[in-house]
């Protein structure tokens, strides 16, 4: 079997309400622009029956690839999908919230240089809570960790896989895209951003709310004792 060119990994949690018009709405984009691709879901720590519609999805369309995982963390699915993957050129992204054509907007840059990396940046959030939480988790990442860039957590992110190689990500929750742009930074991997206007769930109900911040800032304090005190997460 040809190896894709490109290979798209989303995290899927609790989405069977719209999981699969997402999935398809990738497909089709992807398939109308000719794109040589693979979408591979990565379904963890979900209670409701989304493993089974993308299972059904995967039967009928070998360009769709599903794996069930038991852990918890957005990077964990990230990573296993990354893993799992096989195309030159690798994206991942929040599936919840990212559209087929904002998808296809981040391919469409890259491809006028593969050695960049397209990092996607949210313009406005739905409420003051998301808002505030953003602002206050972007300013300290870049106080502390001196990142230039205006969305830490923003999405699509596409990159080679010569790109993946040599980040060598290890985080499994929402500390990776803090570890992938730090890494860049420190690889001297240059990074375009782009503006991602509408940032919307396509359905269900979102798992952010006011305590996210201090699950963010656990977590950061966190990456910030592993990647400085401990060798096997050392930048």
């Amino acid at each position: 079997m040809t190896k894709p060119e490109y290979s798209i990994i989303f995290p899927v949690l609790n989405q069977a309400d719209h999981i699969e018009k997402v999935t398809l709405g990738y497909r089709e984009i992807l398939k109308h622009h000719n794109y040589s691709y693979e979408l591979i879901a990565v379904v963890n720590d979900t209670v409701d029956n989304s493993f089974e519609i993308l299972k059904k999805l995967t039967k009928k369309y070998p360009e769709i690839r599903t794996y069930e995982l038991q852990g918890r963390g957005f990077g964990l699915g990230i990573l296993y999908g990354l893993q799992k993957s096989n195309g030159k050129y690798l994206c991942y992204l929040n599936c919840a919230r990212i559209s087929a054509e904002q998808l296809f907007k981040s391919l469409e840059v890259f491809n006028k240089d593969k050695s960049l990396v397209i990092h996607n940046v949210r313009i406005d959030r739905e409420n003051w809570s998301r808002s505030f939480g953003s602002m206050l988790y972007n300013s300290i990442c870049k106080l502390i960790f001196q990142i230039p860039n205006h969305d830490i957590n923003g999405n699509p992110k596409v990159f080679s896989r010569d790109v993946f190689k040599k980040l060598n990500l290890k985080f499994t929750d929402s500390m990776i895209d803090l570890e992938f742009l730090e890494k860049a930074k420190n690889s001297n991997i240059k990074i375009i951003e782009i503006p991602l206007d509408k940032y919307e769930r396509h359905g269900g109900k979102s798992t952010t709310s006011v305590w996210t911040i201090f699950r963010l800032l656990k977590e950061l304090s966190l990456y910030f004792i592993k990647t400085r005190f401990k060798s096997n997460h050392s930048l």
